[in-house]
């Protein structure tokens, strides 16, 4: 998503100044979240980007610090949000969120696994780039995300 790193904390603090997850989700205003990141409104992606990672990083904490809804609210809203019609062939399971993996079903928001070769095509040694990059200035979250 434009090569550009997510500040979570930024993320986090215009979500909850609107409400919460439930709100904007409800009221459709990622793009007022997006304007806020500074990030280029031509990304079509972008509030699903968004959204899927604020559940995954940061919709717990919302949980825990500030109670603006609860789990099944934001199912709610996100059934609702899919049942607009936008992506009928799309079973509604793909996007239930479960604020703690069970065995019996997987999180479904979890980074997918990657399994690299040793070496390269050229014999060259293979390395993983870093997902997460550390940056100073993120108050109480740790890391930041880069949206590819």
């Amino acid at each position: 998503m434009a090569k550009q790193v997510l500040d979570l904390y930024m993320l986090y603090k215009l979500v909850t100044e609107k409400g919460g997850l439930v709100e904007v989700i409800n009221k459709k205003i990622w793009r007022e979240i997006t304007k806020g990141l500074n990030l280029p409104t031509s990304i079509t992606s972008a509030a699903f980007t968004l959204r899927t990672q604020y559940m995954k990083y940061l919709y717990p904490y919302e949980c825990e610090k500030k109670g603006l809804s609860s789990p099944g609210e934001l199912q709610a809203a996100i059934d609702s949000n899919r049942r607009e019609g936008r992506r009928p062939g799309y079973s509604n399971s793909l996007y239930r969120f479960s604020p703690s993996p069970s065995a019996s079903a997987p999180h479904l928001l979890s980074p997918p696994k990657m399994h690299l070769p040793a070496t390269g095509h050229n014999g060259l040694q293979a390395t993983p780039s870093p997902s997460l990059k550390k940056a100073s200035g993120v108050q109480s979250f740790n890391e930041i995300i880069v949206l590819a």
